[in-house]
């Protein structure tokens, strides 16, 4: 019996350390996060936001999911003559102390497998892993356009 407590003391003490790291992880600040509302019957959706790394060391986004679908990746689209081409990305490095911009026509996340279709204000919540392990969540609106 002893050794049981023993273990969930030992687990209690690792969870309380991930929350403590996670609290203080925060260097990557969002702003104007925000998905596209896709036309109806569409398969994806893309969303959007800026990412501003606040620490004096790049943080590197290494996997995104979200709550309103099963596979989130992300893509850079590009002009390739005259299509647009869209390249997947494995990961995605926000220099230190700079800002990466997720925008229509270039980086984005592509919201794949929706478990049912977005409307307009609906929520979508985001957990963003990093290449340290920790994890941020960003939750954003459903929109037609960013300026909305």
């Amino acid at each position: 019996m002893s050794s049981f407590i023993r273990g969930v003391f030992i687990v209690s003490l690792g969870v309380i350390a991930v929350s403590v790291f996670s609290a203080e992880r925060e260097v990557v600040s969002v702003q104007q996060a925000w998905v596209k509302l896709a036309p109806p019957g569409a398969a994806v959706n893309a969303a959007y936001m800026r990412l501003q790394n606040q620490s004096p060391i790049a943080q590197t986004i290494i996997a995104v999911s979200a709550d309103c679908c099963s596979q989130v990746m992300m893509h850079e689209s590009r002009l390739e003559g005259d299509r647009v081409v869209m390249d997947h990305k494995e990961r995605l490095e926000i220099p230190a102390q700079s800002e990466l911009v997720l925008a229509p026509g270039g980086l984005h996340l592509m919201l794949m497998g929706a478990h049912k279709p977005l409307t307009m204000n609906d929520k979508v919540s985001f957990v963003v892993e990093f290449a340290d392990r920790t994890q941020q969540i960003i939750v954003a609106p459903v929109k037609l356009a960013a300026d909305e």
